[in-house]
């Protein structure tokens, strides 16, 4: 394994819990603070507004979901002693990677409606979706959203809980060549000094 690629299998930890955070805190303030403003702010304007905020989110969401359930699930998998702290990393990694498929297979439809129906409107077409519609599936995207944010909210926590055991996790990778060295340089000098209380007695 090259030192880049130790380098970075020693700090998977890290690297899922700054994606998890990511991902934790757009979706949090997305649920607390952008969607119940434009709920406030008005129907039509909050229907033409989430084409762009989707837009935005999409990509960035994903790579910081994607990043942080890998690390996490690698990060878990190079625990060894503790089927406690194993499983909790795997089961926080797990919860981002099934955020990808929930959002496709669930929350797609959802989002496409609104979507397409803002395409049609830019065409000059007339919308095909009635006000009390509009309403309905917005507040059904924010339930749906919800899951997500309390899904990775929960695991990015567990995550920050399995950061702070670290120094009582037994990692199972090879053993670094300073740790070798000063190992090798303790026994070295315990080794001297046995010898020279010898010479002295003798």
């Amino acid at each position: 394994m090259s030192t880049t690629l130790a380098s970075i299998a020693d700090h998977l930890d890290s690297i899922a819990v700054v994606g998890a955070g990511l991902f934790a805190g757009t979706a949090l303030y997305i649920t607390v603070g952008e969607t119940p403003a434009l709920q406030d702010f008005g129907l039509d304007e909050h229907w033409s507004f989430f084409p762009y905020m989707y837009k935005r989110a999409a990509v960035s969401q994903s790579i910081f979901g994607v990043t942080a359930g890998v690390a996490a699930i690698a990060h878990g998998t190079r625990i060894n002693g503790s089927s406690f702290d194993r499983n909790l990393w795997i089961i926080a990694g797990t919860t981002f990677v099934a955020i990808i498929p929930y959002t496709v297979f669930i929350m797609f439809p959802t989002n496409n409606t609104i979507i397409n129906d803002n395409k049609e409107a830019k065409l000059g077409k007339e919308s095909q979706i009635s006000v009390t519609q509009r309403k309905e599936i917005l507040q059904k995207w924010a339930g749906l959203h919800l899951g997500r944010t309390i899904g990775s909210v929960a695991s990015f926590s567990a995550m920050v809980f399995g950061l702070s055991r670290h120094s009582s996790l037994l990692l199972g990778c090879i053993i670094s060549s300073k740790k070798i060295y000063n190992n090798f340089r303790a026994d070295a000098e315990m080794s001297i000094a046995l010898a020279l209380n010898l010479v002295y007695l003798l």
